[in-house]
């Protein structure tokens, strides 16, 4: 597994957990009912795995819009090659980490 490898994993790794939690929520939920103090909560918690799945395309096609900018250039990229996350302000200023190298890189100014 190459380095950018890695960062694309890393990059889809939150829609891979949502996914998951969505399946496994299916089964979950299927007793829920049967208890007299949470069946008040059965229609509720329906709609939980759909707005998993939900969510779960959304953080697909945020991390797959991310990949394609950083794919054309157009996004901030790290010397390593990698493609740089958002801007935080930390002990001695404003950084932004590297996907791929995990490196932190000073924003200008």
């Amino acid at each position: 597994m190459t380095r950018m490898h890695r960062m694309a994993f890393r990059m889809y790794l939150p829609t891979l957990a949502c996914l998951l939690l969505a399946f496994a929520s299916t089964w979950l939920l299927s007793g829920w009912g049967q208890s007299a103090y949470l069946a008040a909560l059965d229609d509720a918690l329906r709609w939980l795995p759909y707005g998993l799945l939900g969510l779960a395309v959304l953080l697909g096609i945020f991390a797959s819009l991310r990949l394609m900018r950083w794919e054309t250039g157009d996004a901030l990229i790290c010397s390593c090659g990698g493609l740089l996350g958002g801007e935080r302000e930390g002990r001695f200023g404003a950084y932004r980490t590297c996907v791929a190298c995990g490196r932190k890189r000073a924003v200008g100014g």
